[in-house]
C-alpha cells in the first residue's frame, strides 16, 4: 500500500467480512498512478490504481464510486467500477496541459464512506495563465509601496526569552493608516553579519510560533517570522478566538469589491515592511535575503519577492492566491477563491481585484532563484494553480512534486530540496567572491 493516500476506518462488519479484532477491521483505500512521479505528456493516458484491503488481506470485491477531474472536483466524470482481489484500474488523459484528479468512494452497507484520492499532470511545464497582469499592475503596486515608505518603520524590539544562544526578539513595525506588522526575529550567535530570511504564515489567525523564527536562526540566518495580520502576538488563544469572530471574520473576502479594500493588499504591503525591516538592519549582510512560506505564507512570499528589491531568493510550498484568471479556462483557482463564479462566469468587480493580487502575477516579475513545491493531492491550492505561478517565474528554478501528498504533513521531496535551498543560499552569502543576486524587474 502507499503511504499518503492511506485511509484508515474501522468497522465491525465489512463486505462480508467476519467479526474481527480491532487492527484487522481497518479497510484500507489507495491511488496511485502507474508511473512513481506521475507525470505525463500531453496526450498519453495514465492509469490511476486503486488498492484496497480490509486489515492485511486484498478485499476480495467491491463496487467503487470513482470522479475524475481537470477542476479539482468542482465538476467530474464519474464512473462505477468494480474492484477484484484488491485492485482495480482506470484510465484517464489530457489533450492539454492540465491536471487530472481521481477519487474513489467505497461506502460499505451500514458502514461510513471510505475516500482516497490521487492525481496526474500532463505538460506541467506548459500550463500558463490565460491571460497577462492588467497594464498598470506595476503601477499600482509601486503607488501602494510609496505610500509605505512615507511611513516611518519605527520598529520597537523587545527581548524575550531564547533557549540556546540564538537572540529572540518581539518586534512591532508601523504600517499605514496607524496598523502594524508584528512578529519574531531571530538573529544567530556570532558577530554576523548573517544573511536574512523573512517567513511568511499560513491561513488562519493565531500568534506567530517563535520557533518559526529561532529555526532558521540556528541555520545561520537573521529570521524575521510576520504574522500574516495586523494584531499581537504572544497572546492567549481566546484573544485570537475573538478576532477570529470579529473583525477579522471572513478576512480573505473582506473589501474584495476594490484593489485599494480588499484585505490582501494591506497583507502584501505587511510583506513588503518585514522585508524592508530586515533589509534595514545592520547585522544583515546586505546580499541575501530569502523569504519562505506555506499556502497563504506561499502567496505572500510571491508578493513580497516581485514587491521588495532586496529579495535575493524564494522557497514557497503549495502557494494560495494563485491562477484566478484561471476559471476562465475551467481551472479551479487556488483558496481563498476571491472571485464571485456566477456558473462558469466570474463577476468582473471580484475577478479585477483578483488580478491585481494574484500569485501567478507576481511570479512573473521575480528573477530572484526560486524553488516551490506541489501536492497532488492538495485540493486547497490546486497544482494547476501552483504551476502557473511556478511556470511565470523568470529566474532560476526548480520545483518539487509530491504526488502522494495533500496540502499539509510531511512531503519528502519538498523537504529535501528546501533544506538544499537554504544550505546553498546560506553558503553562498559567506562567500565574499560571489555576486550578489538581487531580483530585478
Amino acid at each position: 500500500m502507499t503511504r499518503a493516500a492511506t485511509v484508515l476506518l474501522g468497522f465491525a462488519l465489512l463486505l462480508g467480512s467476519p467479526v474481527a479484532t480491532a487492527a484487522e477491521q481497518a479497510l484500507q483505500l489507495a491511488v496511485r498512478t502507474d508511473r512513481p512521479e506521475a507525470v505525463y505528456a500531453k496526450g498519453e493516458t495514465v492509469t490511476f490504481i486503486i488498492e484496497m484491503q480490509h486489515g492485511d488481506q486484498p478485499v476480495a470485491e467491491a463496487l467503487l464510486d470513482v470522479e475524475l477531474s481537470a477542476d479539482a472536483f468542482e465538476h467530474s466524470e464519474r464512473r462505477q467500477v468494480v474492484l477484484r482481489a484488491g485492485r482495480a484500474e482506470v484510465q484517464g488523459s489530457r489533450p492539454e496541459p492540465s491536471l487530472l484528479w481521481i477519487r474513489a468512494t467505497c461506502t460499505p452497507a451500514g458502514g461510513r464512506a471510505v475516500r482516497a484520492m490521487g492525481g496526474a499532470a500532463f505538460s506541467h511545464e506548459e500550463i500558463r495563465a490565460p491571460m497577462s497582469a492588467p497594464d498598470d499592475f506595476d503601477q499600482f503596486w509601486e503607488a501602494q509601496k510609496a505610500l509605505v515608505d512615507a511611513v516611518p518603520m519605527n520598529p520597537v524590539l523587545t527581548p524575550m526569552p531564547s533557549p540556546d544562544a540564538c537572540k529572540l526578539f518581539s518586534v512591532t513595525l508601523a504600517g499605514l493608516g496607524g496598523t502594524k506588522v508584528t512578529g519574531y526575529l531571530a538573529r544567530p550567535a556570532g558577530p554576523g553579519p548573517f544573511p536574512g530570511l523573512v517567513r511568511f504564515q499560513g491561513a488562519g489567525v493565531s500568534s506567530v510560533d517563535p520557533d518559526k523564527a529561532l529555526g532558521y536562526a540556528r541555520m545561520g540566518y537573521l529570521a524575521f517570522a510576520m504574522n500574516a495580520h495586523d494584531i499581537d502576538n504572544g497572546q492567549p488563544q481566546e484573544c485570537y478566538d475573538r478576532l477570529m469572530a470579529g473583525r477579522l471574520a471572513g478576512y480573505m473576502f473582506q473589501g474584495r469589491e476594490s484593489r485599494e479594500t480588499t484585505y490582501f493588499r494591506a497583507m502584501y504591503l505587511r510583506c513588503y515592511r518585514a522585508a524592508e525591516f530586515v533589509a534595514s538592519r545592520p547585522d544583515w549582510n546586505g546580499r541575501t535575503l530569502a523569504v519562505h512560506g506555506h499556502s497563504m505564507g506561499g502567496g505572500q512570499g510571491l508578493a513580497c519577492a516581485a514587491l521588495s528589491p532586496h529579495v535575493t531568493a524564494l522557497a514557497i510550498d503549495a502557494p494560495g492566491m494563485c491562477d484566478y484568471a484561471g476559471v476562465l479556462v475551467g481551472r479551479a483557482t487556488g483558496r481563498p477563491r476571491l472571485v464571485i463564479m456566477n456558473g462558469a462566469v466570474p463577476d468582473p468587480v471580484t475577478f479585477t481585484t483578483a488580478r491585481y493580487m494574484d500569485g501567478v502575477n507576481f511570479a512573473s516579475r521575480i528573477t530572484a532563484p526560486a524553488i516551490v513545491g506541489v501536492a497532488f493531492q492538495d485540493l486547497s491550492c490546486p497544482s494547476s494553480g501552483v504551476f502557473a505561478a511556478y511556470n511565470a517565474l523568470r529566474g532560476p528554478k526548480e520545483v518539487a512534486i509530491d504526488p502522494l501528498c495533500g496540502h499539509m504533513g510531511d512531503k519528502p521531496n519538498w523537504s529535501r530540496l528546501l533544506r538544499a535551498f537554504l544550505r546553498e543560499h546560506r553558503d553562498e552569502a559567506s562567500a565574499p567572491t560571489l555576486p550578489r543576486q538581487q531580483n530585478q524587474r
